[in-house]
């Protein structure tokens, strides 16, 4: 069958990272807005929103995609269509007979309560993919759980990789702003300092947040990074210290680890599927006192994150794209 992915290209993610590259990896053909599409701007996008209900992620663009490919989809037989970001592009889509449909969802079961009553049009789907395995009890009130397919994110290991000649400063990375824990890493900082300790931090986030850091010392702020930047920066920081509130698969995670970065992260929602306690450092608590002296002590201890480092690449070679890949096609084939 021939195989269609549909996607909306998250701005936040870089060329090599993001879950839409899972289509570099296969043989298929990325969907996107046609000439159907193209005919509905000549309406005005004030008259397609009278369809919509109100939503953060699915807009007038999406749904003009949407019913782009489904009148498309009358002229392809045979065919599997495959929605890789279901939050943000799936909600109406009604495959041929002939042709199968799978779709991707990413967020941890709280944020879907809050933003959905009941993810919508799931009786046609022929399987469910899930990126975290605490996803899987959430889809089930709606489909049976042999529908709910498990398959990891997956990572470029090729690109994100150690330097060749690994030399690492002393300083703690923490990239991203989705379901951070900004209370605790604030707290930790701010722990960090009042004990005197020489240790600097680099934030990699989005510019509204850095109001959270103010009267901070001893950080490196930065937004809009490039790719080989943050590549750089998980190449030659000492420690990614990654405190989360929620999650399923995490980019930064699987960067941090691809590239041998040692990893202080939260034990919550989706990590225990991508990390362990031989490849991370998994956080049980968040007692301000308790978290800041692990990060302290994993830096001095040069040999603990070397452990780690190389823990953490091998696991996470596991979950290159080429091997997801291939999961996914048997998928496509089983269900």
């Amino acid at each position: 069958m021939n195989i269609v992915h549909i996607a909306t290209r998250m701005k936040h993610h870089n060329s090599h990272s993001g879950y839409d590259r899972l289509s570099d990896f296969m043989r298929c053909q990325r969907l996107d807005s046609g000439w159907v599409a193209k005919g509905m701007n000549l309406i005005p996008d004030r008259v397609w929103g009278l369809l919509l209900r109100k939503s953060k992620f699915y807009l007038v663009p999406e749904l003009k995609r949407e019913i782009d490919i489904q009148l498309r989809s009358l002229f392809w037989a045979e065919t599997i269509f495959h929605f890789l970001y279901g939050e943000n592009d799936f909600r109406r889509f009604n495959p041929p007979k002939t042709s199968k449909l799978f779709v991707t969802y990413h967020f941890p079961p709280d944020k879907y309560r809050q933003y959905f009553t009941k993810p919508p049009n799931l009786g046609r789907v022929n399987a469910i993919i899930v990126v975290g395995s605490n996803q899987i009890d959430y889809f089930a009130k709606w489909v049976s759980k042999e529908r709910i397919v498990f398959i990891p994110h997956g990572i470029d290991t090729e690109y994100y990789k150690p330097a060749d000649n690994e030399v690492r400063n002393d300083k703690v990375l923490f990239v991203g702003s989705h379901l951070r824990d900004f209370d605790v890493l604030k707290g930790v900082i701010e722990r960090i300092e009042k004990l005197s300790v020489n240790l600097s931090f680099t934030i990699v986030t989005l510019k509204e947040n850095w109001k959270v850091f103010r009267d901070l010392k001893n950080m490196e702020l930065l937004t809009d990074v490039t790719e080989h930047e943050l590549l750089r920066l998980y190449q030659n920081h000492a420690l990614c210290f990654l405190p989360l509130i929620d999650g399923t698969a995490n980019n930064t995670l699987l960067e941090a680890a691809a590239s041998g970065l040692p990893i202080i992260t939260t034990d919550v929602g989706g990590v225990r599927d991508y990390l362990d306690d031989r490849t991370a450092i998994l956080l049980r608590s968040k007692k301000i006192e308790e978290v800041a002296s692990i990060v302290v002590d994993v830096v001095n201890d040069e040999g603990k994150r070397r452990e780690l480092s190389v823990n953490a690449r091998e696991k996470i070679l596991s979950y290159d794209w080429k091997i997801v890949a291939e999961t996914m096609k048997k998928a496509y084939e089983v269900y």
